[in-house]
């Protein structure tokens, strides 16, 4: 293994080790190199690889963007700032079957790229190059579809990954026989802005599947192979401001890091979400966490120092809260406002302040039935002046699991509390996948997605099995949805015996890693209430090692890890029987603990059709806390018949991919071009949060139970309609008053006197349709709804009778 020198570097600023009391990973490597070994990706090359995560990236941190002003921190997106350049667009691109073929010194500021194809960023290749002239003629690799392999060749049998990733398939139709290992070449140009002059600059790379080198004016940065969290590098010393920077990226579609991410997905490499430069003073916020605790929102802000000494500097954090709910709109006047003096600060040190407790009296709170959001802002000062903003949203959303608690239900358990009720998840399983674009999500396809779950009644995501973008933790602190966010980790090709890569030593550090990126990165989300360790990798100490590290820096949030209950904080399983699901929620198991279903209610071809024998069986106690269907979306790719030029939604082997999963893809409640399925419907009448009972048929007596947590039923207005026989007869509204979370009340519709005929058969519906616009749907849409039979039709004529009468 390459050794680096932190001392001698030319990235002085890049080596962290150096900085005192900084978050240390093990696996992230600092200091200098001319070049790759190029035996970074590949066990076979170099078998300790696997414990070599990185080299040169940023420890991880919260995310949050620097801002020059309090003004443009209240926006809090990253466009808002203009220390922030997106490089989102169009790059130069070179792609190659095996890494033998690709331009090797691409990099180097004299390499002319101007015959290279044009790619856009974000994206990934094998979907750019798709053809509609067929699958002969699909330019850049194919897209492949496996769930539980890897797409190169393995064996499960321990110690098998030591023989890497570039093994020749004894079957020649396998996609790597033709394509060993994919290798994308990108450059692009960027101006640098000339007013970061004197600032410290670096490069984020939000996703990238699945590693990747790095060089920036044709100096070599370092490497990254974690595809789903970011990767930022600082480059401070090798651009400059006013001047134009080329930035060069080799990625590889298969590394060690590919078999930690044996997902149930298409496998579709590329640079696959946004790329930027950003810019900070010399003198920053290096990460910013908060931790609501009751009435108290727990701060603590980390600085780092790149320049000579500074002295005077203090941090000054605000809370704002939201002016109305659903909005970007915080109040003018903070609610909180505490300062704290950071000192002087030596050249190349790195500080966490003491912890900011910022109290304010009854808090909105968040949850996702009332997402109230407040705005942190962190400015740091020097002698008065702003050198720096950082802002983010924050919630008072309190998660814990009490012990021995006595339910609604009268039944004694340990239990999931969202501040301090005992909420129902109701969710479902969520890729990001597009027909279109593969994984590479636009912001529009995201807010979509929401809108549609919102609809449906979903308030709670399992992010399977990976970090997502950005936005999306933007979108749901915003709109109300529970997240589980899954570390980037599974290892499914190795199944759970001896083989599982949760055993070897060599492999604990990647999935401490992973664990950590997501955990550092996502803290301050108010969205996210519990953590995944991943998915279905085996029970190894590794995970147990994992499980610690959560422990060591976030106690806010229960960890849960479906392969191995033994070790975390709440149960979870997978597909569990309506008969198992009946018995734990009465106990009967001797499971008397917060129970998650992490997968249930397969969603394929003709399916969820039980669904609501679940729900009878969970809501009749807290033992389990819901669960989340597989899953929300076919997850399809476009395609285009040969012969006819008709485009299709394809799923695995229908790109000449092989090995395959066939239509095992195709799972969602949604179609990929995100039109509902028939069990899209079905999932928001069982999920809808009002329960409507018929008490006496004769008076048109009903019972409205409100099985929200925190919010009353007066957003809807609640209409109703008689029919006979299918066809209106009376219709209108009823005034049902308020009725409060998890109460029920008595009403009478006013159908008494109906004169009911014998031979006709007559229903009630109740609609609870929104009084107000909301951001998935307007005034009048039916949140909730409720049918009830009346009366049968008691005396309908014999088919004899009828025929008689003709």
């Amino acid at each position: 293994m390459t050794k680096f020198c932190c001392t001698s570097s030319i990235f002085l600023s890049l080596a962290l080790a150096g900085f005192a009391k900084m978050p240390a990973l093990d696996g992230f490597s600092y200091g200098n190199s001319n070049a790759p070994t190029g035996n970074e990706w590949d066990p076979a090359r170099d078998v300790n690889c696997v414990g070599n995560l990185a080299l040169n990236k940023e420890m991880p941190r919260a995310t949050f963007t620097s801002f020059p002003d309090m003004e443009s921190a209240r926006k809090i997106l990253p466009e808002f700032s203009k220390y922030v350049l997106s490089l989102n667009g169009d790059w130069k691109f070179n792609w190659v079957k095996k890494p033998q073929d690709r331009p090797q010194n691409f990099y180097k500021t004299d390499f002319d790229v101007s015959g290279w194809d044009t790619i856009p960023v974000p994206s990934n290749w094998n979907i750019v190059g798709l053809s509609e002239k067929g699958n002969g003629h699909h330019k850049y690799g194919l897209p492949i579809y496996v769930n539980q392999p890897v797409v190169f060749e393995h064996k499960v049998q321990v110690g098998d990954w030591k023989l890497g990733v570039m093994r020749v398939p004894a079957d020649k139709r396998r996609l790597t026989y033709e394509y060993p290992n994919e290798v994308g070449s990108y450059v692009k140009e960027v101006a640098v802005p000339a007013d970061w002059d004197g600032r410290e600059i670096f490069i984020a790379f939000d996703g990238v599947d699945s590693f990747f080198y790095l060089w920036v004016n044709g100096q070599y940065v370092g490497f990254s192979k974690n595809s789903r969290d970011p990767a930022r590098f600082d480059i401070s010393k090798l651009v400059k401001a006013g001047e134009t920077a080329r930035i060069a990226v080799e990625v590889y579609r298969h590394s060690d890091g590919s078999f930690l991410e044996a997902q149930d997905m298409f496998r579709l490499p590329g640079i696959f979400r946004d790329v930027s430069i950003y810019s900070t003073p010399k003198t920053q916020i290096r990460d910013l966490v908060a931790k609501p605790k009751g009435d108290v929102m727990n701060v603590t802000v980390d600085i780092r120092n790149f320049d000579s000494a500074c002295e005077d500097c203090e941090i000054v954090c605000s809370l704002f809260p939201q002016t109305e709910l659903y909005s970007d709109d915080f109040a003018k006047n903070p609610a909180a406002v505490v300062t704290v003096p950071a000192g002087t600060l030596k050249a190349g040190e790195n500080k966490e302040l003491p912890t900011l407790k910022m109290h304010i009296e009854n808090p909105l709170r968040w949850s996702a039935e009332e997402p109230n959001l407040y705005l942190l802002t962190a400015e740091l000062k020097k002698g008065g002046e702003t050198l720096e903003v950082v802002s983010a949203q924050v919630g008072f959303c309190e998660v814990e699991i009490r012990k021995n608690q006595v339910d609604e239900y009268g039944k004694t358990g340990d239990y999931f509390y969202v501040n301090g009720k005992t909420v129902k998840l109701k969710g479902v399983n969520r890729h990001e996948s597009h027909p279109e674009r593969g994984h590479a999500l636009t912001r529009k396809d995201m807010e979509d997605e929401i809108k549609l779950m919102k609809r449906a009644n979903i308030n709670h995501v399992r992010n399977s099995h990976y970090p997502d973008a950005p936005y999306w933790y933007y979108l749901c602190n915003k709109y109300g949805i529970y997240l589980e966010d899954e570390a980037n980790i599974e290892s499914h090709e190795y199944y759970y015996g001896d083989a599982s890569l949760s055993h070897p030593v060599e492999w604990r550090a990647a999935h401490v890693a992973r664990v950590m990126e997501m955990v550092h990165r996502n803290v301050n989300q108010p969205s996210v209430v519990i953590w995944s360790l991943g998915n279905e990798a085996g029970p190894g100490q590794n995970f147990s090692a994992a499980y610690t590290e959560i422990k060591t820096f976030d106690t806010t949030r229960p960890v849960q890890y479906e392969r191995n209950n033994a070790i975390v904080d709440m149960g979870s399983n997978q597909y569990p029987s309506v008969g198992w699901v009946i018995g734990t929620a009465r106990g009967d198991s001797g499971r008397k603990y917060p129970f998650h279903i992490s997968e249930y209610a397969h969603s394929m071809g003709n399916a969820m059709g039980n669904l609501k024998d679940y729900w009878d069986a969970i809501e009749t106690s807290n033992y389990i806390v819901g669960g989340a269907i597989w899953d929300w979306i076919d997850q399809s790719i476009y395609n285009w018949d040969a012969e006819t030029g008709t485009r299709y939604l394809a799923y695995g082997g229908q790109f000449g991919d092989f090995p395959n999963d066939g239509q095992f893809v195709m799972n969602g409640i949604i179609f990929g071009d995100h039109s509902p399925k028939p069990q899209y419907f079905e999932v928001k009448k069982v999920y809808q949060n009002v329960g409507v009972k018929a008490l006496d048929n004769e008076t048109g007596t009903v019972s409205i139970f409100n099985k929200n947590y925190f919010v009353s039923l007066d957003e809807y207005e609640v209409a109703w309609e008689l029919n006979e026989n299918g066809k209106q007869i009376a219709a209108g509204t009823l005034d049902v008053g308020t009725i409060l979370p998890r109460n029920e009340k008595i009403v009478k519709l006013p159908i008494a006197g109906t004169p009911f005929k014998a031979d006709a058969e007559y229903f009630v519906t109740l609609s609870f349709k929104l009084k107000n616009d909301r951001y998935w749907a307007p005034a009048g849409y039916v949140q909730m709804a409720e049918q009830i039979l009346i009366r049968p039709a008691t005396a309908k004529p014999s088919l004899l009778e009828k025929s008689q009468k003709r």
